[in-house]
């Protein structure tokens, strides 16, 4: 009788560990599927999405200012609000001209974009001896960031 005891419990403790081997992977499936733990989706910065569908950059009139143009369209789910753009030199990395500059003469404000729009943004960048302007020609990237952080460029040339 002592043996089937024995038996029984051994029976009842592989029972007890497969249920409990199929818990653990129930909570992984669902933790990884993020049915659990909302920390994956709660960042605004997962549904913004933006694009620069096209830019330019032209000469003004006035000797060093240029005037930058972006259209900048709104491929996420919720509304993004653009706070910065700039003009890069794509060959050194550097910042040629930014709207939260010196370089930028014009003043710009915020912009939001709602989901599916797009909307042409610019600022009128004001190079002086002491940053010059790059050669015509030159490749650079208008960049355009959200609030949220997100970023994006549109590689054209130097007039």
């Amino acid at each position: 009788m002592a043996r089937s005891r024995r038996s029984i419990s051994d029976i009842v403790a592989v029972v007890m560990l497969i249920i409990i081997a199929i818990a653990a992977a129930v909570l992984i499936y669902a933790w990884l599927s993020g049915l659990v733990g909302g920390v994956h989706t709660s960042n605004a910065g997962l549904y913004t999405k933006i694009e620069i569908v096209g830019g330019s950059i032209t000469s003004t009139s006035t000797s060093g200012q240029y005037t930058v143009s972006a259209t900048v369209e709104n491929i996420g789910g919720t509304a993004a609000t653009i706070n910065y753009m700039a003009v890069e030199n794509v060959t050194t990395s550097s910042v040629i001209c930014s709207t939260s500059s010196s370089t930028s003469t014009s003043s710009f404000s915020p912009t939001t974009i709602p989901p599916g729009k797009s909307v042409t943004l610019s600022f009128t960048c004001s190079l002086s001896s002491s940053t010059p302007a790059p050669a015509s020609g030159t490749a650079v990237e208008i960049v355009a960031s959200t609030s949220d952080g997100v970023t994006a460029t549109y590689i054209t040339t130097w007039p």
